[in-house]
């Protein structure tokens, strides 16, 4: 899978920002769909200069006289990352509407991120909640703040007192979403069997929560069929898991064998071994799976030779096929070192370039895969990696970037591209990510592929392939 750009929310502004005059900041009826309308009309037309068209309209909108302009103009600096507009905004929202739900759950995120021990936490909620009065007046409003109060108690292992505000919350999803968050984490601690008590009460407290909002529902049944998994209650587990499709593979598999399921649990390993590497658990049960069908377990490692030959065919065949032959781009870019880095540098190298961002989930999984790569051809003089950051959100990317890959520990070269019109993945065509280009030594490109994997083999084994065809090409 990969993430598209496009596919982020994108608030905008109108291709005839350059001839108008804060057309939102005048209207006195604009709404959220008002601007979405106008960015969406600027980005499809390409305009290099719409990241400053918009901030030059939202700067009129985040100085205006109205709550939610000032919200929306904050809306368009978070997704553009200007964080000093953002903090901008969020103080004008705090001088001019000091009473507002906005100040009041602002003043509430102040007091929680000071928060020290219990007893003082209650006394600055009950002064926040007399200065407030107002806007917690607003069932909503009081419910969302109540919860997360209660949830930061939760978190630092203060029950009593996560409960007690608990209490006050109206709403039966926000009731309901506590109690979930209650069981599950006594059920992390290793109390299995006061989680399942929690979690039946809430199943039979609040069965029209469950049925209208699913993705609560799946989370709290998937918790379920983990109890039951830890009590070996194989049956129950199962039958959670079918009757509300939860994504438990592992759970799945082990309560189909166990309920002497045998064959469907080697047509759900088969399944997924054709696609991708087994989970630990599938690896570990294979053998006895395969003792329980009648067979050995050196049959089942015979079995697992024969379909990673069957993989490995396949996926050199469509590698292969993709192999393409365009133009590269040069480029004169600076990497994380601060120095200047040419594509003219790696002139008779092959060239892998590797397209992602701190918040791509699917970059990031992919990760150890690429230095396992990165590793397997640090010798190898032909071939060189380059990890190109794009499209990043903040002012501060370049710190935010360098403090994620020392943290994670990865030796990769990593590349800024531009972050403005002309970057080279706009250059590329490139319209998600992560997208690897490979470029071979006459400076041509020989592969373009997105998407990712988090299984290291996969990753070693697709650059692999396509380097050595490169180099075979070559010979």
């Amino acid at each position: 899978m990969h993430l598209h750009k496009k596919a982020i929310l994108v608030i905008v502004l109108s291709t005839v920002l350059a001839t108008t005059q804060a057309q939102l900041a005048k209207k006195t009826d604009l709404t959220f769909k008002d601007i979405q309308d106008r960015v969406n009309g600027l980005l499809a037309s390409k305009d290099p200069l719409a990241k400053d068209s918009i901030k030059w309209e939202a700067s009129h909108l985040i100085e205006s006289k109205n709550e939610e302009y000032i919200k929306q103009g904050k809306s368009v600096f978070g997704f553009l990352g200007d964080s000093k507009s953002v903090e901008i905004a969020h103080q004008n929202l705090l001088k001019k509407f000091p009473k507002s739900a906005y100040t009041a759950g602002s003043k509430l995120d102040d007091i929680l991120k000071d928060y020290t021990d219990e007893s003082s936490l209650n006394k600055d909620v009950a002064a926040w909640k007399k200065q407030y009065k107002t806007a917690l007046q607003a069932e909503s409003f009081a419910d969302a703040s109540y919860a997360k109060i209660a949830g930061k108690l939760l978190t630092n292992g203060e029950v009593a007192g996560a409960k007690t505000y608990a209490d006050l919350i109206v709403k039966d999803a926000s009731k309901a979403n506590f109690e979930f968050k209650l069981a599950q984490q006594i059920f992390e601690q290793g109390d299995i069997s006061q989680s399942a008590q929690l979690l039946d009460d809430l199943i039979g407290k609040y069965p029209q929560v469950l049925q209208e909002n699913k993705y609560f529902g799946q989370q709290v049944y998937g918790l379920q069929a983990q109890i039951f998994a830890k009590q070996e209650k194989w049956a129950a587990a199962l039958s959670l898991v079918e009757e509300h499709n939860l994504p438990l593979e592992d759970i799945k598999f082990q309560a189909l064998m166990q309920t002497g399921r045998n064959f469907d649990a080697f047509l759900m390993l088969d399944t997924r071994f054709a696609k991708t590497a087994l989970t630990p658990i599938q690896e570990r049960e294979g053998a006895i799976l395969f003792e329980n069908l009648g067979s050995t377990s050196k049959e089942w490692e015979t079995y697992k030779v024969r379909v990673e030959a069957k993989k490995t065919k396949e996926n050199e065949q469509h590698w292969k096929s993709s192999m393409i032959n365009e133009p590269s781009i040069d480029f004169e870019l600076m990497d994380m070192q601060g120095n200047i880095v040419k594509s003219t540098d790696y002139k008779g190298k092959i060239l892998v370039l590797d397209f992602w961002a701190t918040w791509c989930g699917p970059c990031v999984n992919s990760f150890p895969g690429m230095q396992v790569a990165v590793d397997k051809y640090k010798d190898d003089r032909e071939v060189v990696f380059l990890f190109m950051n794009t499209w990043e959100r903040s002012q501060d990317y370049k710190e935010k970037v360098k403090a994620f890959i020392e943290e994670k520990g990865y030796s990769f070269h990593v590349v800024f591209d531009k972050q403005e019109a002309g970057a080279l993945v706009e250059q590329y065509g490139i319209t998600g990510i992560p997208t690897k280009i490979i470029i071979d030594g006459e400076g041509r490109v020989r592969f373009k592929s997105s998407g990712s994997s988090p299984v290291v083999k996969e990753i070693v084994d697709e650059i692999s392939y396509k380097i050595d065809l490169i180099k075979k090409q070559k010979d």
